[in-house]
């Protein structure tokens, strides 16, 4: 079985056995090229992803567009999934909006249904967009300033070797960046560090695009920094 045949499995197994609340947004599979050697994990969908049935769409997918554009490549060429599935959110003024997983909610998706997806699409090398995606992956003392941007290597103590037990062989280089609605958040709160901020996550895809074209990252040593809460 071929990898989109085998993502397709999962999928449809996915769906079958998985409800999110509200029943109405389904969960969202991930999306892209399965035969790419770079995968983007995100926390979870948004309420706009769970009407589209993709990963980043609507306004934080559409800057996500840009940014790829501008780095010279496409979400067709890299494979796009979260570390939840459902749309997570919480009420705030009467309105639902987005929220990162709990702990609890990690540990429920990621062996079952993560752990499974990477398996199956062997990356050479996994961004990480948030914070806490890429704290996941390299461990709670990650920081997304001056840490992020960089190829790191996943350490023995990394939580999702804890809950999933491995990563494929040769284990794939992971990169911290922030979220995509971080740029949003720039723009409305802080305009004029708008133009150097997106400037920053474009050289860091970049790096992305490398690989891409077949040049291997090559791993950067931990740095201490100051977190981004995205």
């Amino acid at each position: 079985m071929d990898k989109r045949a085998s993502l397709e499995a999962l999928n449809k197994q996915m769906l079958a056995e998985v409800s999110c609340n509200p029943p109405e947004s389904p969960p969202v599979a991930g999306a892209g090229n399965p035969d790419s050697p770079v995968m983007f994990i995100g926390h979870n969908p948004s309420g706009t992803d769970t009407q589209t049935g993709r990963p980043y769409t609507g306004p934080a997918g559409e800057i996500f567009d840009e940014l790829l554009a501008q780095a010279g490549f496409s979400r067709d060429d890299v494979y796009i999934t979260n570390l939840v599935k459902c749309w997570l959110w919480k009420e705030e003024n009467g309105i639902k909006v987005n929220r990162t997983p709990t702990a609890k909610e990690i540990k429920s998706w990621v062996p079952a249904w993560l752990k499974p997806e990477i398996d199956i699409i062997q990356p050479k090398a996994i961004v990480c967009l948030g914070g806490p995606t890429a704290q996941h992956f390299l461990g709670k003392d990650f920081k997304i300033t001056l840490q992020g941007g960089k190829w790191l290597e996943v350490p023995p103590e990394s939580p999702y070797l804890k809950l999933a037990g491995s990563l494929p062989s040769p284990k794939p280089l992971i990169m911290g960046i922030p979220q995509p609605s971080y740029l949003i958040h720039i723009r409305e709160h802080s305009p004029e560090s708008y133009p150097a901020a997106r400037a920053n996550m474009v050289a860091d895809l970049l790096k992305v695009e490398a690989v891409l074209e077949g040049k291997v990252p090559n791993p950067a040593p931990s740095l201490p920094g100051v977190d981004i809460p995205f």
